[in-house]
């Protein structure tokens, strides 16, 4: 039976793709690993050729949520900024880009390297194997400033629109209404209630009063909805550079796995 594994942050290192292959037991080709944001294949000019090579190695598939240090995979490599409705025949990729269905959700992948999916810029509710899986990506940049100043890479949509989120926190409230399971949320990052838990891993010298907290903020909102779902399990996410369990429904990931079949 296939497992699905989630891990956080990457940053396009081939290394870091290394050590996750290796935390997995005996892969299959039908495993899954869905990375919680900052894969980091593709970073604005930025394109990791090697990081892609490299999950090569995994005979199974990554699934690519983005996170801050992440490209805006579908406004990049799709005309998707014209039809912004969701999966449509209408939304074309570039001529070696292709957008697909796997159980009845969209996705997005390089012809060249058909084991890595990327999910909506959006986000969204995704079907994998047994599971209802909550994708809400983005977050503030702490170096936004510094990136603007040298000339590095930054993605100005690193953070969803309002009317993105709006979207989103619609799409879970009507999925709730009828009733329909949400057994996982995979975020960037957290919720702002979950902040006092995080301090510890907060950059010292930065006054945390200036951060843009408008992404863990709408989160809140969302918790509100997905908490009450009764299949929620868990919410994973990154963004961070730590590992730990924050609290009995919040985990934390970095250069780590978790197998989602231990929270049943």
């Amino acid at each position: 039976m296939s497992s699905i594994y989630v891990c956080g942050d990457l940053h396009g290192n081939p290394n870091n793709i290394r050590k996750i292959i290796n935390q997995i037991p005996n892969p299959s080709s039908d495993d899954f690993i869905i990375i919680a944001g900052d894969a980091g294949f593709e970073y604005e000019n930025y394109v990791m050729t090697q990081a892609k090579k490299e999950a090569q190695r995994f005979s199974g598939t990554w699934i690519v949520m983005r996170g801050n240090h992440d490209s805006s995979y579908w406004m990049r490599h799709t005309n998707y900024a014209d039809f912004q409705e969701g999966f449509a025949s209408r939304i074309v990729a570039d001529n070696n880009w292709e957008t697909f269905i796997y159980q009845d959700c969209g996705y997005l992948r390089q012809i060249k390297y058909p084991n890595i999916w990327y999910t909506y810029d959006w986000g969204g509710i995704y079907t994998i194997n047994q599971y209802s899986i909550l994708f809400c990506p983005g977050a503030y940049s702490i170096d936004k400033s510094f990136r603007l100043r040298a000339g590095y890479p930054y993605n100005p949509d690193e953070q969803l629109s309002p009317i993105e989120q709006q979207n989103l926190y619609n799409l879970v409230k009507n999925h709730n209404i009828d009733g329909l399971p949400i057994d996982f949320v995979i975020g960037h990052t957290f919720p702002r209630k979950i902040e006092p838990y995080l301090t510890y891993l907060f950059m010292d010298g930065v006054n945390q009063e200036n951060v843009d907290k408008t992404t863990e903020n709408w989160l809140d909102t969302m918790a509100e909805l997905y908490e009450n779902n009764p299949a929620f399990k868990q919410y994973i996410g990154g963004h961070f550079h730590d590992t730990r369990v924050l609290t009995d429904k919040y985990t934390i990931l970095y250069v780590d796995v978790v197998n989602l079949k231990d929270y049943e």
